[in-house]
């Protein structure tokens, strides 16, 4: 008993533990939960378990976790709670369904431990390394006379089409992140040409073709998650639905998604914005291009959902505007 009790006390002191009832009240918190959380025991036992609000979740998302975690099999995983003070905070957690003899559950018992601040670095870390992917675009722009707004509202509208395309969060956050990059290939082609007022003639253009292929080569031996989407979009995004891209000829699906969805992002605020070589098209003339290139230039499925949800991407532009 005595060994027991020091096994006890041992766990008890180097985690966070929440013991709950079969209606998944809380029937036990030890220290640990409340300094983290700040909760009294007085103020937590008896509560339901929801209580401890995941505000990160959909209502969707926290009904499927919810089951997992009072599953009979258990369940390990990250949770997001907010403290009594509205605090976020993240914790690596275990639950065990404690069964009696006859394999009947009867208690659910929950080990916690806190990775709020490892959880903030990652994001730290993630937001510097988005901030300087913003740079870098912002360097292929201005090269060639657009603005900074124009690589953040593609960001925006890409974001905005992965998500109505049901993409992944992982894949809507690379996607944010990476299609800012898009032309940052355009560092090593010349003035000359990048500036040129009037038309390109056959040879320059070949040159200027030539800024995908550069970013994706500038960017491909990346390990980096993002550095890797944005080499993807780099490559992809002038390949076209119908084969007639470059700088691979690719068709259909064999385009990358990152790729097909940076391509109308681009386009739409390529057109839609004022250069000193030229003026914004209008909002009329901009969705008769895309209706006509639909199928040829674009995804038809993807133009599909930019025009189902139009309002949404016109609000995006008027939020960023130059």
């Amino acid at each position: 008993m005595n060994i027991i009790e020091q096994y006890e006390n041992a766990i008890d002191r180097s985690n966070i533990i929440i013991r709950l009832d079969l209606d998944k009240k809380i029937t036990y918190v030890n220290d640990a939960f409340v300094d983290s959380l700040g909760y009294t025991k007085d103020e937590i036992i008896g509560c339901d378990y929801s209580i401890l609000k995941q505000t990160n979740l959909k209502k969707e998302e926290y009904e499927k976790k919810i089951e997992a975690i009072f599953s009979k099999d258990g369940w390990k995983g990250k949770i997001t709670n907010e403290s009594k003070d509205g605090t976020l905070l993240h914790f690596d957690v275990h639950t065990f369904p404690l069964k009696d003899i006859d394999g009947n559950i009867f208690e659910y018992l929950g080990i916690r431990h806190e990775i709020t601040e490892i959880v903030n670095l990652h994001k730290e870390v993630e937001n510097t390394q988005r901030e300087i992917i913003y740079t870098l675009g912002d360097v292929g722009e201005y090269r060639s006379q657009e603005t900074g707004q124009h690589v953040r509202r593609v960001a925006e509208y890409s974001k905005l089409l992965a998500k109505k395309a049901k993409m992944s969060d992982i894949e809507i956050d690379e996607i944010f992140t990476a299609s800012p990059m898009h032309d940052i290939g355009k560092v090593a082609i010349p003035d000359s040409i990048l500036n040129k007022p009037g038309k390109l003639d056959e040879k320059e253009w070949e040159i200027m073709k030539t800024h995908a292929q550069i970013g994706y080569e500038i960017l491909k031996n990346s390990q980096r998650p993002m550095l890797k989407a944005a080499a993807m979009v780099s490559y992809t995004h002038h390949e076209k639905w119908d084969g007639s891209g470059y700088p691979n000829g690719l068709s259909g699906e064999d385009i990358h998604i990152y790729g097909r969805i940076t391509a109308i992002a681009d386009v739409f605020d390529a057109l839609g914005s004022a250069r000193t070589y030229k003026r914004a098209w209008p909002l009329e003339d901009i969705l008769k291009l895309f209706n006509e290139q639909k199928g040829k230039h674009f995804d038809p499925n993807l133009i599909d959902l930019f025009m189902d949800n139009l309002d949404e991407f016109l609000e995006i532009k008027d939020r960023l505007k130059d």
